[in-house]
């Protein structure tokens, strides 16, 4: 079996410091799969007159929110109704702060990309003579491209083979979306409607806007995780269960992976209760 992997990664390492960070996201399906998609979107966009902008978190509008949520009924049928197709999300939490060897900015990221590429999608429990192409954003520089690629090419299952491409996220719907859903994460995790302007004491229009989507999109996964894994509960950033049942990684449609590193110690200051409660999560 022939498998696609577009991945993107949100990575928010500058001031201000969010609590929930270094978000991850990828969808796994086929290739013909992600041509239906492609398809569907393009014809979208035709409809809202969108056609020559890209898909973008940081482009949501009142003027273009239509389109937006229109666009989530798209992405949450394509991930219902074909088998093949997943969601994988990982992130970080500042609450447990990393004490190991300090490295670069630029060599930790790497080094997170392959553990949520090596671990979020279960490839141990493929099938045999799975192949997967994993495509991700092409917007680092040649040197880093070259070093990722290093570090992934460590990714040896004995039933998965695994080929790298990059290419340009502005080209790729589906890398586009990862994009839309990381962002709506980002935004409802930490609260940042709540971040006010300089002046203001209540929410702009923008804001509210952006607080209703990112909830409707929890509200999209929390559907997807209840019809295809029976749950009753949905959190965005706690890892999902297994039930003991370690295929899970590879079968569930959806699955959230909080990363904490080995060696950390647990900063309660990141905790919900040190803030008001209608306040950003960030320091």
């Amino acid at each position: 079996m022939k498998y696609v992997i577009y991945a993107d990664e949100a990575w928010t390492q500058s001031n201000p410091l969010y609590r929930y960070h270094c978000i991850f996201g990828g969808l796994i399906s086929t290739e013909n799969h992600f041509k239906v998609l492609d398809k569907q979107i393009k014809s979208l966009k035709k409809q809202h007159n969108y056609s020559s902008k890209e898909i973008k978190w940081s482009r949501i509008s009142v003027q273009n929110i239509n389109f937006y949520n229109d666009l989530l009924q798209v992405v949450e049928n394509f991930i219902n109704t074909t088998t093949e197709t997943k969601y994988r999300q990982m992130f970080m939490d500042r609450a447990y702060r990393y004490t190991g060897t300090p490295c670069s900015e630029i060599e930790t990221q790497f080094k997170i990309y392959y553990q949520f590429l090596k671990h979020c999608f279960g490839f141990e429990h493929a099938t045999k003579n799975t192949y997967i192409t994993l495509k991700l954003d092409t917007h680092s520089s040649h040197y880093h491209r070259h070093q990722l690629t290093e570090y992934l090419k460590s990714l040896v299952f004995s039933n998965v083979k695994i080929k790298v491409e990059f290419i340009d996220s502005k080209k790729s719907c589906a890398l586009q979306i990862c994009d839309l859903l990381m962002g709506a994460a980002g935004y409802h995790g930490n609260k940042i409607s709540w971040d006010l302007l300089p002046g203001k004491k209540r929410r702009t229009k923008n804001q509210l806007m952006k607080a209703a989507f990112s909830k409707n999109v929890y509200e999209l996964l929390k559907r997807i995780d209840a019809t295809h894994r029976g749950s009753k509960a949905f959190n965005w950033f706690e890892t999902t269960g297994t039930g003991g049942v370690t295929v899970a990684r590879y079968n569930h449609k959806l699955r959230i992976w909080k990363f904490i590193p080995t060696l950390h110690v647990y900063d309660p200051s990141w905790e919900d209760s040190a803030f008001p409660k209608n306040a950003v999560r960030k320091k």
